[in-house]
């Protein structure tokens, strides 16, 4: 373990097939709350949350392969490709298996292995809340997906649009508190519907179905300053939040 920037670092590998992925942790005083970063081409995310760690502490699980957004295993001879935030149930390994690629049933025992040594190395089913890191690269997805005829409008409780803001730059939440205190502040904000929302194996219908809170806060690639601010958000809301005794946070 080592300092950078003033936080402590560590790797930890995971096989899949004949590839290594690492998860780099950064942390600082404490692990709660965690942020999970899983698309290793959302790098202003990750330099926000380290923001966020300096001036709050916490931790972050960043997955780090090959600089892309997608991951690429080679199983025997043959490559198979997958968005690591589709692979939290069958359904999603199937799907994304499909859509980067081939299918086979060897290629999904090894995904699932993954996702299941990921959930159990760093205990995310016993967090109290979970913080995803993401950030919009090319501009064909926004807060706008998600309102009534968007392509992404399955599954939504609530959305709240500030126009004012960057349409890029909005929260997506799984509890009903957590979207009234951000729409409160007059942020971006989605709600999901955790009974209605199609299951297509992402960490927010994966931790709604174990009823662990979970904010993704994304923003446009380069925001740096908007998507520190929504971290600030976050923080503050968790105090508050904390005050009235909704969960036990540690911070």
């Amino acid at each position: 373990m080592k300092s950078v920037v003033g936080l402590m670092q560590m790797k930890e590998d995971f096989k899949i097939g004949d590839t290594t992925i690492h998860a780099i942790v950064h942390r600082k005083h404490v692990d709660q709350p965690t942020m999970l970063n899983v698309h290793d081409d959302e790098n202003t995310a990750v330099e926000a949350g380290k923001v966020s760690l300096i001036d709050d502490g916490g931790r972050i699980i960043e997955l780090v392969h090959s600089g892309k957004r997608l991951i690429t295993f080679t199983l025997g001879e043959t490559n198979y490709t997958f968005d690591p935030n589709r692979i939290f149930s069958d359904p999603g390994i199937i799907a994304t298996l499909k859509r980067h690629g081939s299918y086979s049933e060897e290629a999904h025992k090894e995904i699932a292995a993954f996702a299941n040594q990921y959930l159990n190395r760093f205990r995310l089913d016993q967090e109290p809340v979970i913080i995803a890191l993401h950030n919009v690269s090319d501009k064909t997805f926004s807060i706008e997906s998600f309102a009534a005829g968007g392509w992404l409008c399955a599954g939504i409780a609530e959305i709240h649009i500030n126009p004012s803001h960057s349409k890029f730059d909005f929260f997506f939440v799984t509890d009903k508190r957590f979207h009234t205190y951000l729409k409160e502040r007059d942020f971006n904000v989605v709600l999901q519907d955790n009974d209605q929302v199609p299951d297509d194996g992402s960490l927010s219908v994966y931790f709604a179905h174990k009823n662990i809170p979970y904010i993704n806060v994304e923003a446009e690639m380069g925001h740096l300053e908007s998507q520190i601010e929504m971290l600030k958000a976050v923080r503050g809301m968790l105090r508050t939040l904390r005050l009235e005794n909704y969960r036990d946070f540690d911070l």
